[in-house]
């Protein structure tokens, strides 16, 4: 399963890349389906930023994502990292007090706002002290309408910087360099070009079951956690949401969990809402999840169950993520380094994952033998950690039946 974005460069005065607009496709097909712009951005923030590794933008200095009103009011920008993300103002937005509010604690909390074809009147005035980026459509308005702006408004522009976008000529380019503009977009530096990149699925019952919990009166923290563990995608993308909130609330960037039990209760009830809005809503789908998944769910209850009776006793929750992200680099085709530095996750497991090695990684190690049926190794290994093979067995059987009771997507 693919998920499609659009990538548009956007460039400075030298024709140097300084960064990206993301505009969402759902094929090959270059232009935006019939969907809405709060769907098409909920899409991007989920497929592009949780439900796949930045490593794939590494290429980016800037990335501009589309806010349409409701979204920005909500707060979804603010569960994306501020340090890369350009917040965009759709040209549909209202200049609302709500709207302002909104972006005023945006500007505060360090992100970058950009304002897009909007009306070049007085309505936006409240807003542009606190706007870093203003783009202006070459195709609306006029140059002499551009500048009698930029000149009339000086005195709330002085740390604003210019972006003429869609344009298409080299004459066009020089108008609007002579007038200010330092930054461009548009077919005459580069039209928008198709990426496509595997993504994870989601379990439709088990997400359906997460939106109902987490949006009772009380919602029971106990049955959030194991509703989250049945599910590979949910599990890595609260993670990544996880990491996001962290870093924009507190400016840490290597903010390490050591569960999804401490994630949960880190999160609490109106960031856990947040998050369902944002992934679960926009990601039902009836896409089978395939093998791999059921193997990833059978590792993480194996490793679980097996550091809950080995006679070192490690942390059962972290031996359960061990086996659940173990096949992160096969689902993605990306380093598993690559990975498990964009998730919340403690440093045992990290060894575990990234290296291979520390005091979680044998239980890993023992159910890999085992699929494998190397079994005079899994004799020696589950010997250390203090099982005999029929043990290991029946640790496999019941981690197997767990595994069979979650319930699977319709094809």
């Amino acid at each position: 399963m693919f998920s499609f974005v659009a990538r548009q460069a956007i460039f400075d005065a030298n024709m140097n890349t300084v960064g990206y607009e993301l505009l969402f496709r759902d094929s090959m097909t270059n232009r935006f389906p019939d969907v809405s712009p709060e769907y098409a951005t909920a899409q991007i923030i989920v497929e592009q930023f949780l439900g796949a590794p930045l490593g794939r933008l590494k290429e980016y200095s800037a990335i501009f994502v589309n806010f349409p009103y409701e979204l920005l009011v909500q707060g979804m920008a603010e569960t994306l990292p501020k340090d890369r993300v350009i917040v965009e103002i759709l040209e549909t937005a209202e200049p609302t007090p709500l709207l302002l509010d909104t972006v005023k604690k945006l500007s505060a909390h360090g992100f970058r706002i950009a304002l897009d074809d909007f009306g070049l009147g007085d309505s936006w005035n409240a807003f542009l002290p606190y706007i870093n980026i203003i783009k202006f459509d070459v195709r609306v308005n006029t140059p002499e309408e551009i500048s009698a702006f930029i000149n009339g408004k000086a005195h709330l522009l002085k740390e604003t910087v210019f972006l003429a976008e869609k344009v298409e000529t080299q004459q066009e380019y020089e108008c609007f360099r002579q007038m200010g503009c330092t930054l461009f977009q548009g077919h005459f530096f580069s039209k928008p070009v198709i990426h496509s990149a595997n993504k994870l699925i989601q379990n439709q019952e088990i997400t359906l079951k997460l939106m109902k919990e987490v949006n009772t009166d009380t919602p029971d923290f106990g049955k959030i956690e194991a509703l989250l563990k049945q599910d590979l995608a949910l599990s890595f993308k609260i993670m990544r949401y996880a990491q996001n909130i962290v870093f924009n609330a507190r400016g840490i960037k290597n903010f390490r969990s050591q569960s999804l039990k401490d994630i949960i209760f880190y999160l609490g009830t109106n960031e856990l809402r947040r998050f369902v809005l944002v992934s679960c809503l926009t990601s039902v789908n009836k896409v089978r999840t395939g093998d791999i998944y059921h193997q990833s769910l059978i590792r993480a209850k194996f490793c679980e169950l097996a550091s809950a009776h080995s006679i070192s006793r490690h942390s059962a929750d972290d031996a359960f993520i061990v086996g659940l992200f173990s096949q992160l680099d096969s689902i993605f085709e990306m380093p598993m380094a690559d990975l498990v530095s964009q998730i919340d996750i403690s440093a045992s497991v990290m060894m575990a994952l990234k290296e291979k090695k520390g005091p979680l990684y044998p239980y890993l190690q023992l159910i890999e033998l085992y699929e494998n049926h190397n079994w005079e190794e899994v004799s020696a290994l589950g010997h250390r950690l203090g099982f005999n093979r029929s043990m290991v067995a029946e640790l496999i059987k019941a981690a197997t039946k767990w595994t069979d009771s979650i319930p699977c997507n319709t094809a």
